[in-house]
């Protein structure tokens, strides 16, 4: 279904749901808008689509109370502003209880449990007690010694399932109801070096659709962080998925880096840019150290793809700025990169010629010639995550006379041309045949990957960077590979970019 508006003052467009839908689609504007948001009958705030100024929203409505509802349009003032709402209700399944079955390995759990089966009606407020006292998620010790840690949240008579994103090894997961009781759990035995984001979704809308990927993108509409964590929150309040709780165990890297300190402070500059290759255009960013610092033309130049998660999520800026005042890595710029649009990400990030030959043979010259730089091959690092790290090793290996360092976490290696699964003899790994393929090249790289990504098959990340090590130290390339008990998450990130930096230009 489609609605059109054009509006110049605040606007709404009533929605009456009569029995508990799905509604998804998306919000298309001519010009920016203010916010977009859903209320109910109440005037309760049920849902914002669009918190901060923009011109784009996807909709992902779980509306599960029949009502009268309505969304809200804001322009900017006096902004004749046409709006196109799409949108279609996907069919829920009848029953939207998920209940997995999994042992209790839990101390804590164990003895509530038995202590619920014996009748005791104190043993399910002793437990809530103790893991507000705690925090969650609850972090044990089981009798071998082992580290187990228990994700919980406290449901009630309406809660159908309950959604981990960020499980360890699992990617996503639902917890477990525990009989008699609102507990609901999920248990894990983890390194106690381990570190990661993650965030809990309820009452996620389950489709009849045999659609993997909307039945994913179902859980936007109810993600959140944890009650009942106590540890630092992280990401962007202002993104579909909001800001996400965090895990620390004891022997977890130490994050003080990230952290900013009494040094001198960089500056960040902003630069339109126009390509004439590729026919697009975008903003691109650029990070000066302190004045003081003895910065020349050929000092290093750190490439940094999706440019604004590295300076969002992953605080480069105050990251260079302590590495530098410590002396961990010579005083460097640094540039990041975003695509023109995300629905572009996937096409520019892949393996793709023209997107290389664009960065080595039209941007970096440009970037060089705005700046009054000349940095060489050696002193040039590309570097990003996932599809980025991918894109950061590709396009060293198509142009190594232009970058002669990568700085890779958790690269998608498992991605292979779609011609890769007609050919006579695909390959599982794309990438390694590539690199044996090619002459050698003088490259450093810094690769990391976490214990924890292992799933789904299909993008497995762990041992496609491992078997990429491998073929590379037998190719006789230098490489530092490091691997982290984590998933694929910016929360870690932030640390092994430092981590890379200091092995890239340890002398």
């Amino acid at each position: 279904m489609q609605k059109n508006l054009t509006i110049t003052a605040p606007a709404t467009w009533a929605k009456i749901i009569d029995k508990p839908s799905y509604l998804r689609g998306s919000i298309r504007c001519d010009k920016d808008v203010q916010a977009i948001y859903i209320t109910n009958s109440q005037g309760n705030i049920v849902r914002h689509l669009l918190k901060t100024k923009g011109n784009k929203a996807e909709l992902y409505w779980f509306a599960d109370k029949p009502d009268h509802y309505h969304f809200h349009f804001v322009p900017q003032q006096d902004t004749p502003t046409k709006i196109e709402l799409d949108y279609r209700l996907l069919e829920l399944k009848p029953d939207q209880r998920i209940c997995p079955q999994q042992e209790i390995i839990s101390p804590l759990l164990l003895k509530t449990s038995d202590r619920i089966a014996q009748n005791d009606a104190n043993a399910e407020a002793d437990f809530w007690q103790k893991v507000r006292q705690q925090g969650s998620p609850l972090v044990e010790q089981n009798d071998t010694g082992e580290t187990v840690v228990t994700f919980v949240y406290q449901g009630n008579t309406s809660t159908a399932n309950v959604l981990l994103l960020g499980a360890p090894y699992d990617g996503q997961a639902y917890l477990t109801p525990m009989p008699r009781s609102q507990i609901w759990f999920r248990s894990y035995i983890l390194p106690t070096s381990s570190l990661f984001s993650y965030r809990l979704a309820v009452n996620v809308a389950q489709l009849t659709e045999e659609n993997g990927s909307e039945q994913y993108l179902a859980c936007f509409s109810s993600v959140t962080t944890d009650p009942l964590n106590r540890q630092p929150i992280f990401g962007d309040p202002e993104s579909i998925f909001g800001c996400a709780s965090t895990v620390s165990l004891p022997d977890a890297p130490n994050d003080e880096i990230v952290h900013e300190k009494d040094v001198l402070k960089g500056e960040i500059a902003e630069f339109d840019y126009a390509s004439s290759l590729l026919g697009n255009s975008r903003l691109i960013r650029v990070y000066t150290p302190h004045s003081s610092y003895a910065l020349t033309p050929t000092s290093p130049l750190l490439m940094l793809f999706d440019g604004s998660d590295y300076l969002t999520k992953v605080p480069t800026p105050i990251i260079l700025d302590n590495l530098i005042a410590e002396g961990t890595i010579p005083p460097m710029r640094a540039v990041f990169i975003d695509t023109p649009s995300p629905d572009l990400r996937a096409q520019e990030l892949t393996p793709n010629q023209a997107y290389a030959d664009f960065l080595a043979t039209e941007f970096k010259p440009w970037l060089c010639n705005k700046l009054g730089i000349a940095p060489s091959a050696r002193d040039t690092i590309l570097s990003g995550s996932s599809y980025g790290g991918l894109a950061s090793m590709f396009i060293a290996f198509s142009h190594p006379d232009h970058f002669g360092k990568v700085l890779c976490q958790s690269g998608s290696f498992w991605w292979a041309p779609q011609s890769n699964a007609h050919a006579q003899n695909p390959s599982e790994h794309w990438f390694v045949d590539l690199v044996k393929e090619m002459p050698k090249h003088a490259i450093e790289i810094y690769m990391n990957a976490g214990l924890f990504e292992i799933t789904p098959k299909a993008y497995e990340i762990l041992n496609t960077n491992r078997t990429l090590v491998d073929t590379l130290k037998q190719r006789g390339y230098h490489v530092t590979f490091e691997e982290v008990a984590s998933g694929h998450d910016y929360f870690n990130w932030r640390v092994t970019l430092a981590h890379g930096l200091a092995a890239l230009f340890c002398r």
